[in-house]
């Protein structure tokens, strides 16, 4: 418990004081690496990448080295993090509109988080949490993104278990006490639906296997040791060259040794925002990420 609680103090921390420098002008990749060594500086772990996904882009996007990209004057960008420690995760999101016509889609977001984190009580069935969220979402007009979802965290996984859907369905999943779940609300102005584009910036060992390249050594053996088996990007990795690593990268996940998470693009072009806090079930729940 100490840990979780420790780990979302600074994962809240991280986020509000991240969130002030997404303005115009400042690039991606200033943004990210400002959070992900604030983490590091406060005595914690990466459990994933800093994901800075603007737009229509919903999820998965994080700059690789080299990245120039900067924040436009109409943005809406979705800064989610990853805190750990021993293992124990906090993970959580925001949305920055720096078009203000967007605000009233990122408040309906953040009420079905509220709405959600209420029911993170032992015995509570995950279709009631999904009906909440979709409930607040398109009673304002917008839709909830139906394929994403929150997830259950373990310790040194990030999704582990079921997920939390954001939408009603129909099953027999209920809350256990002490489950720590993330919950995430998807709200766009879209269709609802988010789909798989040709870019890949985040990959996690599923498990080693042989290779002729030492490249591809170098990656297996951070994947598991420096990275737990965690989410990692090709940005985290010096002292290989953009070819070799791009090689290595396309091997290992050809054989499997590589779990790749495609960037998540709104498949109607709409502009997508997020919000998102880790709770532990408790009848009282705890919200660990919320300053």
């Amino acid at each position: 418990m100490d840990n979780y609680l420790k780990a979302g103090k600074i994962a809240a921390n991280v986020l509000e004081k991240t969130g002030k420098k997404i303005v115009s002008g400042a690039t991606h990749i200033d943004i990210v690496e400002h959070a992900e060594h604030m983490i590091t500086d406060a005595g914690a772990e990466l459990a994933c990448p800093t994901t800075l996904s603007v737009n229509d882009i919903a999820a998965h996007y994080t700059p690789l080295a080299g990245d120039t990209t900067a924040i436009k004057e109409k943005d809406i960008v979705k800064l989610d993090i990853g805190v750990m420690i021993d293992g124990c995760i906090a993970d959580t999101a925001t949305t920055i509109c720096l078009d203000p016509q967007y605000d009233d889609m990122n408040n309906t977001a953040r009420a079905a988080l509220q709405k959600a984190l209420k029911l993170a009580t032992p015995g509570t069935n995950l279709g009631d949490i999904g009906a909440a969220i979709e409930s607040e979402i398109t009673s304002k007009g917008y839709r909830p993104i139906v394929n994403l979802s929150g997830h259950v965290l373990s310790s040194y996984e990030l999704h582990s278990g079921f997920n939390i859907p954001n939408i009603k369905t129909d099953t027999r999943d209920i809350l256990e006490e002490d489950m720590v779940l993330a919950i995430e609300p998807f709200a766009t102005d879209g269709q609802g639906l988010v789909k798989e584009i040709n870019r890949v910036q985040i990959y996690r060992l599923i498990e080693p296997k042989p290779t002729r390249l030492d490249a591809a050594r170098k990656i297996l053996s951070l994947a598991k040791t420096q990275f737990h088996a965690m989410p990692f990007t090709p940005r985290w990795i010096t002292g290989i060259s953009p070819f070799m690593m791009d090689s290595a990268l396309r091997q290992l996940s050809a054989s499997n040794a590589l779990y790749i998470y495609p960037v998540l693009k709104e498949s109607a072009g709409g502009n997508v925002v997020q919000a998102e806090h880790t709770v532990i079930v408790k009848e009282k729940p705890i919200v660990t990420t919320m300053l």
